[in-house]
């Protein structure tokens, strides 16, 4: 019989990182999970979130901060690190961008020096970091040059070139995911698609930047989770996880409008700093090392979205 392994998670009651909790959970890891409550969104949707597996036999909850390295370092035996925490927002970084260093970058230094002996640390990063791209150079690989242009993006930077040290330097296998525009069940209240939902349901113009052909590489939920899960098996290094095939603006608010079966009133307003025209990502590397394959459509994930909004998202933020 395998022994069950241990896996910490960083930012548990987070978006992303609750569906990865519930999927070792049902994969039969034992599983701690971290997170701080930071205010960035309501808290009660957070613990919304953790309710879906609290009270799990395998899972223990730990309410703290990974800026707590003397809290860290009571977890004892823990076999692989998943670390998810992170104050999140591009737009919301240029307020103070201070605090997205300290806790990004600070942060995942503490978890590297505290978790010298796992076997694995997957840390999660952002397409971000890529900065304003030309179309040529579309769809980007984990090789181009990172040139963020947000204090949220230059965070995740940093990050990354902390993990990448600490690899070279132990035996930890570490993989850095770049995650691109996650959505799904869960997702934030600030996110573009939970927004858009919240708005067009009660019958509110949404808000669109410039003239809504920007371009996005919506990753459903499931696919990224997916994803991590393969990294910790197979990953060694840095991989883009995106779907690989991005629509616009626009195109996503015909899909949503069809999906509700009602027009949705549009207003069209200046793009914010930090705001880039396109992401877009080549996944290759991704489906050679890790057998990544995305699977959900938009259009399968933007129905998915809507179904579980219909029943558990009453609160417009």
């Amino acid at each position: 019989m395998r022994v069950m392994k241990l896996a910490l998670v960083t930012g548990c009651a987070g978006f992303i990182a609750s569906h990865l909790v519930q999927r070792l959970l049902l994969d039969n890891w034992n599983v701690l999970g971290l997170d701080n409550f930071h205010p960035y969104y309501d808290k009660e949707l957070k613990l919304k979130n953790l309710a879906n597996f609290k009270d799990h036999k395998n899972f223990e909850f730990v309410e703290g901060s990974i800026l707590d390295l003397d809290l860290l370092k009571t977890f004892s035996n823990v076999d692989t690190v998943f670390h998810l925490a992170a104050i999140a927002g591009v737009r919301n970084s240029f307020n103070n961008p201070q605090e997205y260093f300290d806790i990004n970058v600070k942060g995942t230094e503490n978890i590297l020096k505290t978790f010298q002996n796992i076997d694995e640390l997957v840390f999660a990063s952002s397409s971000s970091v890529y900065g304003e791209l030309k179309q040529s150079e579309f769809p980007v690989k984990e090789t181009h040059s990172l040139n963020p242009i947000s204090p949220y993006g230059e965070s995740k930077k940093q990050s990354e070139l902390l993990c990448e040290h600490y690899s070279k330097s132990s035996k930890i296998r570490t993989s850095i995911l770049r995650f691109y525009t996650v959505y799904g069940p869960r997702q934030r209240p600030d996110e573009a698609i939970m927004k858009f939902l919240n708005l067009s349901i009660s019958g509110k113009p949404i808000p669109i930047f410039d003239d809504g052909t920007k371009i996005r590489d919506f990753t459903y939920i499931s696919d990224i989770v997916n994803g991590i899960i393969l990294s910790q098996k197979f990953g060694n290094g840095t991989y883009n996880l995106g779907s690989g095939n991005p629509i616009s603006v626009n195109q996503m608010v015909d899909i949503i409008e069809e999906k509700l079966g009602k027009k949705i009133k549009r207003e069209y307003v200046d793009s914010p700093k930090g705001d880039v025209f396109k992401t877009h990502a080549d996944i290759t590397k991704a489906e050679k090392e890790l057998n990544f394959s995305p699977t959900i459509k938009f259009q399968n994930g933007i129905e998915k979205t809507i179904e579980w909004h219909m029943n558990n998202y009453s609160k417009i933020s």
